[in-house]
Parts: C-alpha cells; structure tokens; sequence
C-alpha cells in the first residue's frame, strides 16, 4: 500500500493513527506528514527536522494513490513542494483540502489540472473543521474505529462542494498575509 511505502521512506514525522479501516483495499493515516525533508548529517546519519510538514494531516490511500489529503500549512509557500513531491501520486478524484495559515482568503486553485481546495485558517483544528465542513457530529462518528471515523470523513468529502472564488497559485502566493498561528506551550 502507498502509505507503507511513505512510512518507510520516513514521512510520518508524527503518527497519530495510522492503519487499515473496515474497507480493507485503503489505508488512513493521521498525523504529522512530511513535505520536504531536514538536512541529512552526515555524522550522525540522522536528519535534521523537516523544512516543510503538512500538519494535522488526514491521508486515505489505497494500494497506488492518494484518495483523500487534508491538513494545515503554516505558509501558502509549503503547497508547491507539495505539488512537485506528491501531485503523481494524488488519484483522480482526489480534492486536497488544505487549511493555511497566511493566506489572505479562502480559495479553489487548480493545479496541474488538479483542484486543489485551500481555507483560510490560523486557529483551531484541522479534525474539527473537517467533520463541521462535512456537517458531521459525534454521534455520526459514535461506535466507529479511529480508522473508520477517517474512513465516514472521507466518504462524505465526496459530495463537498465549497463554493469558493477560483485563483491561480501565483495570486495565492502573491496576495499572502503575515498571519501566524498561536502556539501554546509550557510558560
């Protein structure tokens, strides 16, 4: 499966869940996914921390593509390398739906003849806002396997239609803000 191939190629920076759903032809995975990978230093053989990481993502692949991609950018200037690593790999159905931090508005892009989905979000969490855009609540998602509440996301982002202004990226990278998101931590 294509999500075995990126775990061992070291992609999951953070795994917060990842495996196989009741549908056994797909695999989910949750967590921090890396984009551009940290220097490799050549003394101690390890990498340095990723460049660019699409966090909180939300990923469903099955044996060869990626059927669902969601998650978060702190900056609009990630989603090129994006593009560049993964744009093969994304199936044909496939609507990444991208909350970014700096971006001075909501937006539909297209890409490569792919539709990308881009929200304008600083704050709260990718998760939450998934499941509200698909209008489900906890009792939707009641009884179910982490795996399979991916799974009952990503069956209702098939009928998602945002309605949002289309732009082109260079717009979208030219019109970005100085946004930042709060981070919270020990004082």
């Amino acid at each position: 499966m294509l999500l075995d191939i990126y775990q061992q190629q070291e992609l999951f920076w953070l795994k917060t869940l990842f495996g196989t759903p009741s549908r056994a032809d797909l695999q989910v995975f949750r967590g921090e996914f890396v984009v551009l990978e940290g220097e490799l230093k050549t003394t101690t053989g390890k990498r340095s921390p990723p460049k660019a990481v699409l966090k909180q993502a939300v990923l469903v692949a099955d044996e060869t593509r990626l059927r669902m991609v969601a998650g978060n950018f702190a900056s609009i200037d990630e989603l090129p390398e994006f593009v560049t690593r993964f744009h093969t790999a994304l199936a044909a159905d496939c609507r990444p739906l991208l909350f970014v931090d700096n971006i001075a508005e909501s937006a539909e892009v297209e890409i490569l003849g792919h539709p990308y989905v881009l929200i304008q979000h600083s704050d709260g969490v990718v998760w939450n806002a998934l499941t509200e855009r698909c209008y489900l609540d906890k009792q939707d998602l009641k009884g179910l396997s982490g795996e399979d509440k991916v799974i009952r996301v990503f069956e209702a982002l098939a009928d998602y239609r945002p309605g949002l202004p289309s732009h082109d990226l260079e717009t979208l990278l030219a019109t970005k803000t100085e946004v930042r998101r709060a981070t919270w931590g020990a004082v």
